[in-house]
């Protein structure tokens, strides 16, 4: 499936961290929001473990589950 995406890295006193926005159709972000674990592929071609913590209608906030490193 493909969103739109947002993301921000942030160098925190525990690491670096990452959070964002997804934006798609409702019914494309659900499945997502429902599982405890996803895996968002940046255009970049890495990919990034996200959790989706809240979703509005087409928007869902995420943030990362796993090491960051170097985006």
């Amino acid at each position: 499936m493909r969103v739109r995406y947002r993301v921000m890295i942030e160098r925190r006193a525990d690491g670096v961290v990452a959070y964002g926005t997804l934006h798609g159709t409702h019914s494309n972000l659900r499945p997502i929001w429902l599982e405890p674990d996803a895996q968002l592929r940046l255009a970049n071609g890495r990919r990034l473990n996200i959790s989706v913590t809240d979703l509005n209608e087409d928007i869902a906030d995420f943030e990362s589950t796993g090491p960051v490193g170097g985006l």
